[in-house]
């Protein structure tokens, strides 16, 4: 028997796809999203819990527009209902994913595309699946031209990626040399496709994991932590993603990303109160990110070490 997804596909102008996605995400619906290069239209598809859900689902969402209707701006969206094979939805958004450059020296590559690299280029290829992070959000633009700046700066320091997606994060730091490289995400099938992703980049020595945030224990802090998750998320575990920070001199860097822009200044305040000196913001579409300093250590008893972590 066909395996099914019933799923909403949202249409909608592609400046309004961040808000919608960051919207979305706090009211609990699992989504995927990307900009179109070749339209100024932008898709946002709300996976359902069944194939006989997706009528329900879109009837409550299209309540759920006319709520945000302030928010997003620009024409209504297009909502409409869908059930399509699982196999036809993984190739589906393959034609929206093209080579493209990330920062000074990364450039991202589906693994299906040929890609003529540079001098100094650093090229990360990848097979997202299912799993959010194929680079090209502007929160995860962000987090890898960071990453690309700190290790000039720092050399091989050991890196944490918090909620790793497809692991791009992890494999780009692996890529510019930090060693060792932890990554931990709350998704079974998200861990699946970021060890597919690291095995098949021929990256060894990656310590990833799945596990909740709240009971994440790094092995040892790290020099270098980066969370691209939700606002809410960041404040609500501030302390702890802090905990994960090796702090010791000249620093420990916190790379928050995954805020709108509205939001960011709530999410700074939180953290400086928590010792993190803003060092450096970054601004992409309607989201901005953060790279923040920490001084000292600040291990809490729920983030020490856990032993039992092992590297792929």
């Amino acid at each position: 028997m066909c395996e099914c997804i019933g799923m909403v596909e949202i249409t909608l102008a592609a400046g309004a796809v961040p808000a919608l996605v960051e919207l979305l995400s706090a009211d609990g619906a699992a989504h995927a999203a990307w900009t179109s290069p070749e339209s100024s239209d932008g898709i946002v598809r709300v996976y359902c819990e069944g194939p006989d859900e997706p009528a329900a689902t879109a009837r409550r969402i299209e309540a759920r527009l006319t709520e945000w209707r302030d928010l997003l701006g620009g024409t209504p969206p297009a909502v409409r209902a869908l059930t399509i094979r699982r196999e036809d939805w993984s190739e589906a958004w393959k034609r929206h994913f093209h080579p493209f450059r990330a920062s000074r020296r990364l450039v991202v590559k589906p693994s299906w595309e040929p890609y003529a690299s540079l001098p100094g280029d650093v090229v990360i290829e990848l097979d997202p699946g299912m799993a959010f992070g194929t680079g090209q959000h502007g929160t995860t633009r962000a987090c890898l031209a960071f990453l690309d700046e700190l290790a000039e700066r720092l050399g091989p320091v050991s890196m944490l990626d918090v909620g790793c997606g497809s692991a791009i994060l992890a494999l780009a730091a692996a890529r510019l040399g930090y060693r060792p490289v932890l990554a931990f995400d709350v998704d079974v099938d998200a861990v699946r496709v970021a060890g597919e992703n690291l095995e098949r980049a021929g990256v060894s020595g990656v310590v990833l994991s799945c596990a909740d945030l709240a009971e994440f224990r790094p092995p040892a802090p790290c020099r270098v932590v980066v969370a691209n998750i939700l606002a809410n998320t960041l404040i609500e575990h501030a302390e702890r993603l802090c905990a994960f920070v090796d702090g010791s001199a000249p620093g420990g860097q916190l790379i928050l990303s995954g805020i709108l822009s509205a939001q960011y200044d709530e999410v700074r305040r939180h953290f400086a109160a928590l010792g993190a000196e803003e060092q450096e913001r970054m601004t992409l579409d309607v989201w901005t990110s953060g790279r923040f300093l920490l001084r000292s250590a600040r291990v809490a008893d729920s983030a020490r070490p856990d032993v039992n972590q092992r590297p792929l």
